[in-house]
């Protein structure tokens, strides 16, 4: 993206001059910048035929009254594509990746209290509560949870083949761990955020909000468009606060895995609990939902990000019980 291209957008949507931009230096699918610590603006790679997924769900949840979000401020539309979105910016925000990897590090070191971790995943698992009861009428329809199956056995199948030292990935717990999904009746869905982690929530301060709604980054704008389980949200959400301790493991303390388990085991627990405070979750069918998230882990590592691979090797046996 060239110099100034930034600038010039906020400028033409805010209706006002800027001089500032800063690029968000962080892995991702998209390319952002900061402009005078007013908005962001997402370029997408590649761009997004009209109408985009993520501008549709959050003008929706904006007009529902759910506001744990940035604002939408516009967004870039020529010749029939989204070239790019721009968001207010939460001053002083970091992401669950940076934020929440801290708050663990600092508990470990003695400087914080294990309630502040746990009562962020629970706000974590409110905010997705409100968010998917915000969602629920927009396109309602009955979804096949059997296709989760199919994806995360081909997932199962990519991984591998393409990867190295998984000779301890039992194949038969996999499937045994799909057979709720695909024995399951058709079930109710909806529109759902699509790509649900830790890096999506944004805090700063006492503030804490969901931000990237363009979804699922292996799926085209038409998937990421149709209705599906909002326990697909639920499950990535957990996943990723075991993520943050495989982050913390790999990264920081690879000493303290007793510990960090017990931040991944509570932690998770609180989250699900606050979802659970509003909407029913069937235990079985989101087993398989979380285990169909860490063979997603493995399909992104491949096609995206090589070195993310360990948080699905780290998370996928505990959830399978096995090596």
């Amino acid at each position: 993206m060239t110099a100034g291209a930034s600038i010039e957008l906020a400028e033409r949507l805010l209706g006002r001059r800027c001089s500032v931009e800063r690029p968000i230096t962080v892995d991702q699918t998209n390319f952002s910048v900061v402009v005078d610590e007013v908005v962001v603006v997402k370029w997408l790679r590649p761009p997004v035929p009209v109408p985009h997924p993520g501008v549709e769900l959050i003008r929706h949840l904006a007009a529902a009254g759910f506001d744990e979000m940035p604002a939408l401020v516009g967004a870039d539309e020529r010749d029939g594509l989204v070239h790019a979105i721009v968001t207010a910016y939460l001053p002083g925000a970091a992401d669950g990746w940076d934020w929440y990897v801290d708050d663990v590090e600092a508990w470990l070191a003695g400087m914080l209290p294990f309630d502040s971790l746990t009562a962020s995943a629970q706000r974590m698992g409110s905010i997705t509560a409100r968010m998917h009861r915000a969602l629920a009428d927009l396109q309602p329809a009955v979804v096949d949870p059997s296709a989760v199956a199919t994806q995360a056995l081909a997932d199962l199948r990519l991984a591998t083949g393409q990867l190295d030292g998984l000779q301890w990935l039992d194949e038969s717990a996999v499937a045994a761990a799909m057979q709720p999904l695909q024995e399951a009746p058709h079930m109710m869905g909806h529109r759902i955020h699509g790509d649900l982690h830790a890096g999506q929530f944004l805090r700063a301060g006492s503030a804490m909000q969901v931000t990237d709604f363009d979804g699922n980054p292996l799926q085209d704008a038409a998937g990421r468009a149709r209705a599906q389980s909002p326990l697909r949200d639920v499950a990535s959400m957990l996943q990723s606060i075991a993520h943050v301790g495989s982050v913390v493991l790999k990264r920081r303390r690879p000493d303290r895995t007793i510990d960090v388990d017990r931040f991944t085991v509570e932690g998770t627990r609180v989250a699900l609990d606050a979802y659970r405070a509003m909407h029913h979750v069937d235990e079985q069918l989101l087993l398989g939902f979380r285990v169909a998230q860490e063979l997603h882990e493995y399909a992104y590592s491949i096609q995206h990000l090589p070195h993310w691979r360990y948080v699905a090797d780290d998370a996928l046996p505990r959830l399978l019980d096995t090596r």
